[in-house]
């Protein structure tokens, strides 16, 4: 149960952090270095997804409201489900389920709201590397992302690359293995 608790603390702070990061670079038209050619702080306006990606579509902005509420729907419904069959889910899974959720939740808000998305941590900035922009609520839904995609690919009973347990002659798996 404290797990739950834990989890909507996470969805709410990261939600609030992030309103409130985007804000204050609104309102202090952030265009401030924080590490020289490393991060910058610097309001932009992102009408896409990831890079800018089909920001110059017009029907982007409802492709992707309708993207973030399926996603955010299913998210919701797995979890819902799991409790209803009492199926335990891992701490790990409800972390990463979290900080995704309350990711993609910052973002539609800002969709909702202003028809795009508030930027302004700017990263390699006046460098030969790919520069990248982002704000708290993308930091938090890649992070969460990435936890899942561990998670299924090492962590769970039936992960793509879980070490298995080794049998012995008899039949019976060693579980120490």
């Amino acid at each position: 149960m404290i797990i739950y608790i834990v989890c909507i603390a996470i969805i709410g702070g990261v939600i609030a952090l992030d309103l409130v990061t985007k804000s204050l670079a609104v309102s202090y038209s952030f265009d401030m270095v924080v590490i020289p050619k490393l991060i910058k702080f610097k309001l932009t306006y992102n009408t896409g997804a990831a890079f800018s990606f089909l920001g110059d579509k017009e029907w982007a902005q409802a492709f992707f409201i309708i993207l973030t509420f399926i996603v955010l729907i299913l998210m919701v419904g797995f979890v819902v489900f799991k409790i209803v069959k009492k199926q335990k889910l891992s701490k790990w899974i409800l972390v990463a389920l979290s900080l995704a959720f309350s990711g993609a939740i910052g973002n539609l808000i800002d969709r909702l709201s202003f028809s795009k998305v508030r930027d302004f941590i700017f990263l390699f900035y006046e460098t030969d590397i790919f520069p990248a922009i982002f704000n708290v609520a993308d930091i938090a839904l890649v992070v969460g992302v990435i936890m899942i995609c561990f998670y299924l690919l090492f962590l769970d009973k039936d992960a793509l690359f879980r070490k298995q347990p080794k049998e012995d002659s008899s039949g019976k798996t060693d579980d120490n293995g």
